[in-house]
């Protein structure tokens, strides 16, 4: 939702809230027995105008808190993405690398999903990994097909799952059926989502964007209210807009004492 958006539902509540308040301004014609229907009014009016104009907005509150903790962060965010082996990997890191605002690419590791095996092949398979590439640190190996491998830092994760692949096929016929890396693009917060923006278009599944300013956010909406509150208090609002209405007189009476009596004690 964009700006000119929001100050439209904004200004239509409160046209919204200035209906309300002529309606209470009509009790001299109406009658003040008609007071329920006043409050009635106020409250229904107030829970539409906040489900319809309010709501919407309310949605906005952290992506709108979201904008400005990236626009005033120091501290880098971390892209994260899933990107299929077949794809270029140094290619795409160097591109990466290239885009505004990117500090730091590397991938983290790799994801491959064979066909399945037994609880003894999986046992060889974890003893020979760091045989069968040096550059492989750690691993994780499920019998469901499932092997998950760290590199080394600045290592090809591609080589490594090339190296395992052909060693799988070869001493125990497993197939390689996929597999995708895990890229890490260390990124300025201003540029976050230039960067997601930039890999989704190239069809590359961003798996999350963790850094300070997502962690604001994440706490700002575990903070806010839920949905049906606000449309509670836009109910109560326009009740107590309705009740300013019926008792203008009343209250500008109290107002206007209270300011004779503070002028009159200078």
């Amino acid at each position: 939702m964009d700006v000119l958006s929001v100050i439209v539902m904004l200004a239509l509540f409160l046209l919204l809230l200035a209906f309300i308040f002529s309606a209470g301004l009509m009790t001299p014609v109406i009658g003040r027995k008609n007071l329920l229907f006043v409050v009635f009014i106020g409250f229904i009016a107030g829970c539409v105008g906040g489900a319809f104009l309010i709501s919407p907005v309310y949605d906005e509150i952290p992506e709108i808190a979201r904008s400005i903790y990236l626009s005033t962060s120091g501290a880098t965010e971390t892209v994260t993405a899933d990107v299929s082996t077949g794809t270029d990997i140094e290619r795409l890191k160097e591109d990466l690398a290239s885009q505004e605002g990117v500090v730091d690419v590397q991938s983290e590791g790799i994801v491959i999903k064979t066909d399945k095996f037994t609880e003894e092949r999986k046992r060889i398979i974890e003893d020979k990994i760091a045989v069968i590439d040096s550059n492989i640190t750690s691993w994780k190996v499920y019998t469901n097909g499932t092997i998950i491998l760290q590199v080394k830092r600045g290592y090809n994760p591609v080589n490594a799952l090339e190296n395992l692949a052909e060693w799988l096929m070869y001493t125990g016929g497993i197939n390689t059926r996929y597999s995708t890396v895990k890229l890490v693009v260390e990124v300025k917060p201003a540029n976050v989502d230039t960067v997601v923006s930039y890999l989704e278009a190239r069809d590359i599944v961003v798996t999350g964007v963790r850094g300070p300013a997502e962690e604001k956010v994440a706490e700002l909406r575990r903070s806010l209210p839920a949905k049906s509150n606000i449309v509670l208090f836009c109910g109560v609002l326009g009740v107590l807009t309705g009740l300013a209405g019926v008792f203008i007189d009343s209250i500008m009476g109290f107002f206007m004492k209270i300011y004779r009596k503070y002028r009159g004690g200078e």
